[in-house]
């Protein structure tokens, strides 16, 4: 099946999930820390939290990528966000590992750091979405070919990048996820962003730190050539709308970056966007990873 027919048969599946009543619960997970070799070799190597179905699997899998907040709290507990989207995912079918890329390197966070300074980049985080890649396809429980990436914010910019880039032929991931990623260098550049493999973008209208306009014009520039790419958004919907932990819109005016540089950047949930964006990654993931009996909806 080509990669436009998997896209097709993807939205015939939301389609009729939306029209259902498709629950929306996940349990509780604790998962298993682990620790991934490093692309270049350097030590120590990166830290992970690997998520896993009930059952013996082998099971497709996800690969996830932090922000610009990293992966832990403060107090090193693994961030709401990312607990709730990897229990999810586990309850669903789906082994997932989130990486950190921040704490083997020595940074708590590079959100309040100025784009130009920020000691490490998007792009250098590539090599870390390869690395647990090659972890996952080594790993008994998981199916080495039916592996995906996903990302919130900074890592939605990895993602990006990833997904445009093979560093080898066989380094492929079978699809890709963004939410709310920054888009406004790569839609000047729209002609050279080529993803290998379908790529679905989630954000809010309303996004005063990763604006929603660069992502829709990249994405019809690449719908337009035929390629892989659909973008979702929903209204009256801010930054990490997905995030459990938050309660209401604050506007962090730590942050220098975003729409209005020196203003701060707006973080408000939206339950029903969050929902809808969980129902639709199920639904993008068993299109184009396939399905198990784990993960019907």
């Amino acid at each position: 099946m080509t990669a436009k027919a998997q896209f097709a048969l993807g939205q015939v599946l939301l389609a009729l999930w939306l029209g259902g009543a498709a629950a929306n619960v996940y349990a509780a997970s604790s998962p298993e820390s682990v620790s991934v070799a490093r692309a270049d070799g350097q030590q120590p190597p990166l830290r992970g939290y690997l998520f896993r179905p009930a059952g013996p699997g082998p099971f497709p899998a996800v690969v996830m990528l932090h922000g610009c907040g990293g992966a832990t709290k403060a107090s090193g507990a693994l961030g709401a966000r990312h607990q709730m989207w990897g229990a999810y995912l586990a309850e669903h079918g789906y082994a997932a590992l989130m990486l950190d890329s921040f704490s083997a390197r020595g940074i708590q966070e590079i959100c309040t750091i100025k784009m130009r300074d920020r000691p490490f980049k998007e792009s250098e985080r590539v090599a870390d979405a390869y690395a647990a890649l090659a972890f996952l396809q080594q790993h008994a429980s998981v199916q080495p070919d039916r592996v995906a990436v996903l990302g919130w914010s900074h890592g939605g910019g990895v993602v990006l990048d990833t997904i445009s880039r093979l560093p080898v032929p066989s380094a492929r991931f079978q699809a890709a996820i963004s939410f709310y990623p920054g888009c406004t260098a790569r839609e000047k550049r729209a002609a050279q962003f080529h993803p290998y493999a379908p790529l679905l973008v989630l954000m809010g209208e309303a996004d005063d730190w990763t604006p929603v306009a660069p992502c829709k014009a990249l994405s019809q520039a690449v719908a337009a050539r035929g390629e892989p790419m659909q973008i979702v958004t929903y209204p009256d919907t801010f930054h990490d709308f997905d995030n459990p932990a938050l309660t209401a819109a604050k506007v962090r005016k730590e942050v220098p970056n975003g729409v209005h540089p020196g203003a701060g950047v707006t973080v408000a949930p939206n339950p029903e966007a969050r929902a809808d964006a969980q129902r639709r990654v199920l639904v993008f993931l068993a299109a184009q990873l396939g399905r198990n009996a784990e993960n019907s909806p």
